[in-house]
């Protein structure tokens, strides 16, 4: 991962208190990155309880690879006491040991700056399948499946901090939990200010950075 919106402490933290509790307990890196490049390991955190960000974000991140999880819990945004309350879970003291075990875990988590697992998903309980994602992304990241209906099939292919396809959909379906504000990031409050769209600049800007891309690559390929 290269961009973290977790708090190490409050992570480590909550860790702690769960291990305490008799919880068997599994931080991972990125849960994105989990998604995107390790279907099969996803696919151990069917059934169990995950604490992560917003819970529309996480449950429509492990719907798209067919995992349903018993519980979602945003931590982060909220704290290790609020959480805790809707777990059920009762505070008590954390061991410092454990608890500075689990940062240097965290700390030494390994970083990669080149790829960010940064893409979209789709929120299947508001998406009407109007395609506007689709049609827009000059990426390739979307396909339609026989149905019709519209799938990220290429999330490799998304442009890095490029949140735009959401910024087209009419029922606020397309999220990427990457990014800083709702409800782009599946959060529930209106955070991004209000503007509207124009979607042939939106496109034209896209087209623009396609192009660009599609020349370097044949650039590339001459000095070969």
């Amino acid at each position: 991962m290269s961009r973290n919106f977790m708090e190490t402490e409050k992570v480590a933290r909550m860790a702690v208190l769960l291990k305490q509790k008799g919880f068997e307990v599994r931080v991972v890196p990125d849960l994105c990155e989990m998604a995107e490049d390790h279907k099969e390991a996803l696919k151990t955190l069917e059934g169990t309880t995950v604490m992560a960000c917003h819970e529309r974000a996480v449950r429509a991140l492990l719907a798209w690879r067919g995992v349903q999880a018993a519980e979602v819990l945003n931590l982060r945004t909220q704290t290790v006491e609020e959480v805790a309350a809707q777990s059920g879970v009762t505070l008590e003291e954390v061991s410092e040991e454990l608890l500075e075990a689990y940062c240097r875990e965290l700390a030494n988590f390994p970083t990669d700056q080149g790829h960010d697992a940064w893409f979209p998903i789709i929120d299947r309980e508001r998406c009407v399948s109007c395609g506007k994602c689709h049609d827009f992304c000059l990426f390739g990241v979307y396909s339609l499946d026989e149905d019709g209906q519209v799938q990220v099939t290429d999330p490799h292919s998304c442009k890095n901090n490029c949140p735009a396809c959401a910024r087209t959909c009419p029922q606020e379906a397309v999220i990427f939990p990457k990014h800083e504000f709702a409800p782009i990031n599946g959060g529930v409050q209106q955070q991004e200010m209000a503007m509207k769209i124009d979607t042939k600049q939106l496109y034209n800007e896209a087209l623009r950075e396609r192009l660009a891309a599609r020349r370097a690559g044949i650039s590339l390929l001459k000095k070969k």
